[in-house]
C-alpha cells in the first residue's frame, strides 16, 4: 500500500499564483511581500542545492610504502563545485529567484512614484 505524502510547497505555489493573478486588485505591499518572499525562498533553495553537493571528501586516503601503512587526510581545498547534475536545478532556482526579487523592486519603485 502506498503512502500519501503531503508537501506544503504545492499549497504555497497555488496561493502565490492566485495572489499574482489578482495583483491589480490587491494593494502593492501584499504583492511586494509575495514576490520578495518567493524570490528569497527560491534563492535559498538554489544556495542549498549548490552547497549540498560540493565539499571536501570525508574519507582519508591510505597509502602503503615499504610495508608500512600511512593514512593521509583529505586535502583542504577551497570550496568545491557541485556535480553537473546539480548545477542545472541550482541555476533555475537562482534565475527565478532573482527575477522575482527584481519584480519586487519594480513594484516598490512604481508604488513610490520613481
Amino acid at each position: 500500500m502506498s503512502t500519501l505524502r503531503f508537501d506544503w510547497r504545492w499549497i504555497a505555489l497555488i496561493v502565490v499564483i492566485a495572489l499574482l493573478a489578482n495583483a491589480g486588485r490587491l494593494p502593492w505591499p501584499v504583492i511586494a511581500l509575495v514576490l520578495g518572499g518567493g524570490g528569497g525562498y527560491l534563492l535559498m533553495l538554489g544556495w542549498q542545492t549548490w552547497t549540498r553537493s560540493g565539499g571536501v571528501p570525508t574519507r582519508s586516503r591510505v597509502t602503503y610504502w615499504r610495508g608500512q601503512r600511512y593514512e593521509l587526510g583529505p586535502t583542504q581545498r577551497g570550496p568545491a563545485l557541485p556535480r553537473w547534475g546539480d548545477i542545472g536545478p541550482a541555476a533555475i532556482y537562482f534565475v527565478l529567484g532573482s527575477l522575482m526579487l527584481l519584480a519586487t523592486i519594480a513594484v516598490i519603485l512604481r508604488a513610490l512614484g520613481r
